[in-house]
């Protein structure tokens, strides 16, 4: 199906095609929108999102880890265990829940400190 959308033919010299191409790798766009985004004043992603949104996958990442951790020290809870071992597991498990706690505020925080999280 054609398309309204106008092309254009830019010509630019070696260092601007290069700070162009760099410009888009960095900002995950494409050449044609970073220069749309330009033209028309519109903000550019900025590169500590892109960080922290990271950042958020690597936490919950590691929340995930830790809610398997906590489901196979359940599984080992069927097994008969003395009464030291029995401690020693409920301490575990009382750490596992508030690492897990601290991790979800800390997603939150970097969340809403870029913008994306519920005000």
């Amino acid at each position: 199906m054609p398309t309204k959308k106008r092309r254009l033919l830019v010509t630019l010299p070696d260092s601007e095609s290069d700070r162009l191409d760099q410009l888009s790798k960095q900002l995950r766009l494409t050449q044609s929108e970073v220069l749309r985004r330009l033209l028309m004043n519109s903000p550019l992603p900025d590169q500590r999102d892109f960080e922290a949104s990271q950042g958020i996958l690597d936490l919950l990442s590691v929340n995930a880890d830790l809610a398997r951790l906590g489901n196979l020290l359940k599984l080992v809870m069927d097994e008969p265990l003395s009464s030291d071992l029995l401690r020693k597991y409920d301490e575990l498990a009382k750490q596992i829940k508030s690492t897990q706690d601290e991790l979800k505020d800390t997603v939150r925080k970097v969340d809403n400190s870029i913008g994306r999280g519920a005000k």
